[in-house]
Protein backbone atom coordinates (compact mmCIF):
# COMPACT_ATOMS: atom_id res chain seq x y z
CA UNK A 1 0.00 0.00 0.00
CA UNK A 2 1.46 3.43 -1.14
CA UNK A 3 1.79 6.29 1.19
CA UNK A 4 -0.91 8.42 -0.84
CA UNK A 5 -3.39 5.27 -0.28
CA UNK A 6 -2.59 5.06 3.65
CA UNK A 7 -3.20 8.69 3.83
CA UNK A 8 -6.17 8.61 2.02
CA UNK A 9 -7.82 5.90 4.25
CA UNK A 10 -6.60 7.49 7.09
CA UNK A 11 -8.53 10.87 5.82
CA UNK A 12 -11.64 8.77 5.28
CA UNK A 13 -11.51 7.41 8.56
CA UNK A 14 -11.13 10.84 10.67
CA UNK A 15 -14.37 12.11 8.18
CA UNK A 16 -16.36 9.09 9.45
CA UNK A 17 -14.91 9.45 13.50
CA UNK A 18 -16.40 13.16 13.02
CA UNK A 19 -19.65 12.14 11.60
CA UNK A 20 -20.15 9.27 14.52
CA UNK A 21 -18.95 12.19 16.89
CA UNK A 22 -21.85 14.76 16.01
CA UNK A 23 -24.36 12.05 15.43
CA UNK A 24 -23.07 10.60 19.61
CA UNK A 25 -23.95 14.63 19.99
CA UNK A 26 -27.42 14.68 19.14
CA UNK A 27 -27.87 11.36 20.70
CA UNK A 28 -27.02 12.90 23.76
CA UNK A 29 -28.75 15.79 23.34
CA UNK A 30 -32.28 13.67 22.59
CA UNK A 31 -31.66 11.91 25.81
CA UNK A 32 -31.06 14.74 27.88
CA UNK A 33 -34.18 15.52 26.94
CA UNK A 34 -36.00 12.96 27.78
CA UNK A 35 -34.48 12.96 31.24
CA UNK A 36 -35.80 16.42 31.66
CA UNK A 37 -39.41 16.76 33.47
CA UNK A 38 -42.43 16.59 31.78
CA UNK A 39 -44.08 19.81 31.12
CA UNK A 40 -47.97 20.14 31.89
CA UNK A 41 -48.96 20.47 28.36
CA UNK A 42 -52.58 20.90 29.75
CA UNK A 43 -51.70 23.68 31.88
CA UNK A 44 -50.91 25.66 29.45
CA UNK A 45 -47.07 24.45 28.55
CA UNK A 46 -45.69 25.06 32.03
CA UNK A 47 -42.63 23.78 32.64
CA UNK A 48 -40.96 22.20 35.85
CA UNK A 49 -43.04 19.24 36.23
CA UNK A 50 -46.52 17.15 35.33
CA UNK A 51 -49.47 18.40 36.21
CA UNK A 52 -50.59 15.37 38.08
CA UNK A 53 -52.40 15.98 42.02
CA UNK A 54 -51.83 12.81 44.44
CA UNK A 55 -52.97 12.30 47.66
CA UNK A 56 -51.49 10.93 51.01
CA UNK A 57 -53.49 9.78 54.23
CA UNK A 58 -53.25 12.54 56.72
CA UNK A 59 -49.96 12.94 58.76
CA UNK A 60 -48.28 15.51 60.82
CA UNK A 61 -45.78 17.56 58.55
CA UNK A 62 -44.67 20.57 60.80
CA UNK A 63 -44.94 24.09 58.84
CA UNK A 64 -41.33 23.77 56.83
CA UNK A 65 -40.81 20.06 57.40
CA UNK A 66 -40.68 16.66 55.76
CA UNK A 67 -41.89 13.33 56.12
CA UNK A 68 -40.44 10.32 54.41
CA UNK A 69 -42.05 6.78 53.74
CA UNK A 70 -45.27 8.22 52.60
CA UNK A 71 -47.63 6.26 50.23
CA UNK A 72 -48.31 8.04 47.27
CA UNK A 73 -51.66 7.95 45.44
CA UNK A 74 -53.36 8.96 42.37
CA UNK A 75 -57.02 8.72 41.04
CA UNK A 76 -57.38 6.41 38.67
CA UNK A 77 -60.79 5.40 36.97
CA UNK A 78 -62.20 6.23 40.65
CA UNK A 79 -59.81 4.13 42.33
CA UNK A 80 -56.89 5.11 44.11
CA UNK A 81 -53.47 3.73 42.80
CA UNK A 82 -50.23 3.70 44.42
CA UNK A 83 -47.60 5.54 42.43
CA UNK A 84 -44.65 5.36 45.59
CA UNK A 85 -44.82 3.49 48.51
CA UNK A 86 -42.22 5.35 49.85
CA UNK A 87 -42.32 8.74 48.95
CA UNK A 88 -40.67 12.37 50.72
CA UNK A 89 -43.42 15.05 51.36
CA UNK A 90 -42.54 18.61 52.30
CA UNK A 91 -45.04 21.16 53.78
CA UNK A 92 -43.97 24.52 52.41
CA UNK A 93 -47.20 26.03 54.28
CA UNK A 94 -47.10 28.49 57.06
CA UNK A 95 -48.56 25.57 59.10
CA UNK A 96 -48.61 21.91 60.15
CA UNK A 97 -50.86 19.40 58.54
CA UNK A 98 -52.82 17.14 60.81
CA UNK A 99 -53.14 13.34 60.91
CA UNK A 100 -57.02 13.85 61.56
CA UNK A 101 -58.76 10.29 60.18
CA UNK A 102 -60.35 11.79 56.85
CA UNK A 103 -58.40 14.44 56.36
CA UNK A 104 -56.36 13.49 53.20
CA UNK A 105 -53.19 15.92 51.98
CA UNK A 106 -53.25 16.64 48.28
CA UNK A 107 -49.80 16.78 46.93
CA UNK A 108 -47.95 17.57 43.76
CA UNK A 109 -44.52 15.87 42.34
CA UNK A 110 -41.40 17.89 42.28
CA UNK A 111 -38.89 17.50 39.88
CA UNK A 112 -36.79 14.95 41.83
CA UNK A 113 -39.28 12.57 42.78
CA UNK A 114 -40.07 14.05 45.98
CA UNK A 115 -43.33 15.66 46.76
CA UNK A 116 -45.05 18.60 48.22
CA UNK A 117 -48.16 19.51 50.23
CA UNK A 118 -50.77 21.52 47.92
CA UNK A 119 -53.85 21.51 50.84
CA UNK A 120 -55.68 19.04 53.31
CA UNK A 121 -58.71 18.13 53.60
CA UNK A 122 -61.32 19.93 56.33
Amino acid sequence: MSYDNSAASVRRLEERFERLLLLLGDLQAAIGRLQQPATNQAGGGQSGGGGNVYSIPAVVISAGGSVTGQTVSALVGGSLSTVNGNGTVYNQMAAATVSTSGKTIMVGSNPDGTYSVITQSC
